[in-house]
């Protein structure tokens, strides 16, 4: 009985594993490197329209949140440091996946924590075109896209992974 339980740990362990891998990979085949980045258009939060085809010539760092994400959210602080670093090569965009009828928490947090950079909203949530169109299954993630609208990492570093970051940073702008 005792190796029966193990024996089922083990494989739903397995399981759980190769099921996250295989998740990761389609989501990878989808917007992997090289390829060329969705387009979206959304609106910040001072309802100024935000297009992504209006950024090329210009790197774009695509940060992946929400205000209920503590995971997401503990990012951020990290982020402004790039942002008042790289602002001069690097769009920084931080896309919420909030809900929309709590977009006043979202604008609340923005203007309370005064974060810099670009805020947009999905427009429908998780069902979102944009989410969809970037296969965002969980976050934080974040993802960088060239000059010219293809993605560079679809899987970036996080602000937090402060020294591959500021690598991958240093060598888009030297």
């Amino acid at each position: 009985m005792r190796n029966l339980l193990l024996l089922l740990v083990v494989l739903g362990t397995l399981s759980f594993t190769l099921s996250k891998e295989v998740t990761r990979n389609v989501e990878k085949a989808s917007i992997a490197s090289g390829k060329t980045a969705p387009i979206f258009s959304l609106r910040d939060n001072n309802n100024e329209q935000i297009n992504l085809k209006d950024l090329k010539g210009k790197y774009v760092y695509l940060n992946l949140w929400t205000t209920w994400s503590e995971p997401s959210k503990d990012e951020l602080p990290y982020l402004q440091e790039f942002i008042k670093d790289y602002s001069d090569a690097i769009t920084f965009i931080n896309l919420s996946v909030d809900y929309q009828r709590e977009s006043t928490i979202w604008k609340q947090y923005i203007n309370k924590q005064k974060l810099k950079g670009i805020h947009v909203i999905a427009d429908n949530d998780w069902q979102s075109e944009v989410v969809k169109a970037y296969n965002i299954v969980k976050i934080p993630r974040a993802i960088l896209i060239d000059k010219e609208g293809t993605i560079v990492d679809a899987y970036a570093p996080k602000p937090s992974q402060k020294g591959q970051l500021t690598k991958l940073f240093d060598s888009l702008t030297e």
